[in-house]
């Protein structure tokens, strides 16, 4: 998260700016052999945008912002902002239904 550095603090619920490129690197240096894999995630999340969202939809957004009620307890200003990077095509993949996916996609490394 970046892009929005004040969402941990603003709301204090924290985030941490670990990354599984940081733990390969670790392993890299310390000569310890791992297998690297990309799993994609895809979550249909068209309702986040909807101008009446639903409960589910409000919880997608606090999973993806790392923040409870987010839309109840964000400013304005944020919550738009946080919204259009979601919505980007950054996270976000659209099909040709008008469907908007989230990319969630996971980093493995098994030490071998």
């Amino acid at each position: 998260m970046r892009e929005f550095p004040s969402l941990g603090v603003k709301l204090n619920v924290g985030y941490s700016d670990v990354d599984i490129s940081h733990v390969r690197r670790h392993f890299d240096d310390a000569g310890i052999a791992h297998c690297d894999s990309l799993i994609p995630i895809r979550v249909e999340m068209t309702d986040c945008f909807a101008d009446n969202p639903t409960p589910e939809s409000d919880l997608l957004i606090d999973f993806a912002a790392h923040c409870i009620d987010f839309r109840k307890n964000s400013d304005d200003q944020l919550r738009d902002r946080f919204l259009k990077f979601l919505g980007s095509d950054k996270c976000t993949e659209k099909r040709g239904d008008g469907r908007r996916y989230f990319r969630g996609d996971w980093g493995v490394t098994v030490v071998q």
